[in-house]
């Protein structure tokens, strides 16, 4: 079974991403801060992370992404889901190698198809 970690402080906003994943099949934990994230990312061992880049706590997004990729490497895929990607912020975001962007507010069909095409289902 896939599995899929959602860092969302937005508590409708993960509750929605934690529903459709779990409709998919994916088994699906959530952390509410960047810092809750990494300790759940270090357990959980998820093949995919979706990231807000605003977050509470000491680790914002893109900090906890650059901690991912330098702990880890390309894995887990990450899809940053949040209202500062643009034209100019989703190439940089993209860069960090393995990850996608879907900037806020999004339709849900969209970000089913992505979390699909990226766990390859």
């Amino acid at each position: 079974m896939k599995r899929v970690l959602i860092i969302e402080d937005y508590y409708a906003l993960a509750d929605i991403e934690h529903l459709l994943c779990t409709m998919e099949g994916y088994e699906v934990r959530v952390a509410k801060s960047g810092d809750d994230g990494l300790a759940v990312l270090d357990e959980f061992h998820p093949d995919l992370v979706l990231l807000d880049l605003m977050l509470p706590g000491e680790l914002s997004g893109t900090q906890l992404l650059e901690r991912i990729r330098a702990d880890r490497g390309p894995e887990p895929k990450v899809l940053v889901v949040s209202a500062l990607v643009n034209p100019s912020t989703a190439p940089k975001l993209e860069a960090y190698g393995n990850v996608q962007t879907l900037a806020k507010p999004f339709r849900i069909k969209e970000l089913a198809a992505r979390i699909q095409a990226m766990l390859g289902a």
